[in-house]
């Protein structure tokens, strides 16, 4: 195993892109081929990740070989090391941004996920929902009908009993007027009877009255009949006697 493959394994682990004991695994395979692409055959990393470490390697030998150079020369030196500290200000900037930037990403992610549970139960819900509604909606649909049903018979019952009511109000008022009519007779009936009556009342008394006078001068004519009658006896008496 080479220094190289060793500071790869480093950086990727720097970089959050492995752990200490995916690096340990690859290592103990003891393959020929470099470590980066032992990692991606056993899916730890991806392509695009090895390439990044292995830019992050490249800068960091430069700087190495840039320092040892300077080293020998103290302008360079000074410039150099103006060169390390704007390129570690740099790629902590840079590396923060990352990082930055992968929180956010597993952030939203997370919330993704969180807002696609919820789209998914609502989904559920909403299924649920229209299963229910399917079946109200079919006794919904029954229950219109028998109401509807209803309201038809209620209708028919409704005609039928203000026809029974307008034959009825018919039969009334042609009873009412048989009754006045009826009446109208009666009462000229009753008045004829009464005008009658008094006719007959007052004839009545009249010949009442005639027959009493007529009586009593029956009853005096008996009387002088009788007064000469006892009067002839009389007479006939006395002569039988002489």
């Amino acid at each position: 195993m080479s220094a190289n493959q060793n500071k790869i394994g480093e950086i990727l682990i720097k970089r959050k892109f492995i752990t200490r004991k995916q690096l340990d695994n690859a290592l103990e395979k003891k393959s020929k081929k470099p470590i980066g692409e032992v990692l991606i055959e056993m899916g730890y990393v991806k392509k695009s990740e090895i390439e990044q470490a292995l830019t992050d390697q490249t800068i960091a030998q430069k700087i190495q070989e840039g320092l040892g150079d300077a080293l020998k020369n103290p302008v360079q030196h000074k410039v150099l090391w103006f060169v390390v500290v704007f390129s570690i200000i740099g790629i902590a900037i840079i590396y923060n941004s990352l990082m930055s930037t992968d929180d956010k990403t597993v952030e939203n992610f997370g919330k993704n996920r969180v807002q696609d549970e919820d789209i998914n139960a609502v989904k559920n819900k909403e299924k649920k929902l229209r299963l229910r509604y399917i079946g109200h909606d079919s006794k919904l649909n029954e229950l219109q009908d028998t109401t509807k049903n209803i309201k038809n018979r209620a209708s028919t019952f409704k005609r039928d009993v203000e026809s029974e009511f307008k034959l009825t109000s018919s039969e009334i008022e042609d009873l009412r007027i048989l009754m006045f009519e009826n009446d109208s007779t009666l009462n000229d009936e009753l008045s004829d009877l009464d005008d009658r009556f008094f006719t007959y009342r007052s004839t009545s008394k009249n010949n009442i009255d005639r027959l009493k006078k007529e009586n009593k001068a029956l009853k005096n004519r008996i009387d002088e009949l009788e007064l000469k009658l006892n009067q002839l006896e009389a007479q006939s008496k006395e002569d039988k006697d002489k």
